[in-house]
């Protein structure tokens, strides 16, 4: 054997090895196609329920958040009503307690001025 055949020896070799290893490739390839198939899969399975439930949760959670605004909506009406209220009920006894006040002040200077002409 002369080193001409040695080397297509050796060369026909590597070349099967070489075709072995991307048939290899080539089958790991397709399995792991498979294999993330079937993950996606059994993903989407999973996780389409629990997007539904999230959304209905979150529909939920819209309308609890509406009825809240209603009632904080009415809340402050209610107080608005009756610091209007307070202001008037304020204004109501304020004016009598003025003109009281004013009342007995000037009886104090009437008596005042009568304690000193008997004085």
């Amino acid at each position: 054997m002369d080193v001409t055949s040695v080397l297509v020896i050796v060369l026909v070799l590597a070349a099967t090895a070489a075709c072995v290893a991307v048939v290899w490739g080539v089958v790991e390839a397709i399995r792991a196609s498979r294999e993330a198939r079937t993950f996606v899969a059994r993903l989407d399975a999973r996780l389409m329920p629990l997007l539904d439930k999230a959304e209905i949760t979150v529909d939920a959670l819209n309308a609890e958040l509406l009825r809240v605004d209603g009632i904080v909506t009415r809340f402050e009406d209610a107080s608005e009503r009756v610091s209007t209220t307070a202001r008037a009920a304020e204004a109501a006894v304020s004016a009598p307690i003025g003109l009281v006040a004013e009342a007995g002040s000037a009886l104090g200077r009437i008596f005042s001025s009568l304690g000193r002409r008997r004085g």
